[in-house]
């Protein structure tokens, strides 16, 4: 693995910088997404993941990595979006977490015209 983020390893961290997301690839054999959630939220907010509200109060973490779980290519990737103390967060079958402030989300909205 590549580096560690929140005492979790994984294998990259991407921070674009103007719309706030942040995507880490992670090792699915060694680390089940949820786990890989909670520690790139926790980098995300500055924060130690036993700071965070519990996962479970917005996503069943046990479903969410059964959903996700490692795919081969030729089932395509499967992902899961959901909220969590205010960041959007999708997790694909490939290994990556997506994780952007709500404010940036509806910021761009707006910019693109379709919140009006």
């Amino acid at each position: 693995m590549g580096t560690t983020i929140s005492g979790v390893g994984v294998e990259a961290v991407e921070y674009a910088q103007e719309s706030g997301t942040v995507r880490t690839q992670f090792d699915q054999e060694k680390t089940p997404a949820s786990m890989a959630v909670i520690a790139t939220l926790a980098d995300v907010r500055d924060t130690e993941p036993v700071d965070l509200t519990p996962l479970r109060s917005t996503v069943d973490p046990e479903e969410l990595d059964s959903l996700v779980r490692v795919r081969n290519g030729a089932n395509g990737d499967t992902h899961v979006t959901f909220t969590h103390e205010g960041h959007a967060i999708t997790v694909h079958s490939y290994g990556v977490v997506a994780i952007t402030p709500e404010h940036e989300l509806t910021a761009e909205k707006y910019e693109r015209g379709e919140g009006r």
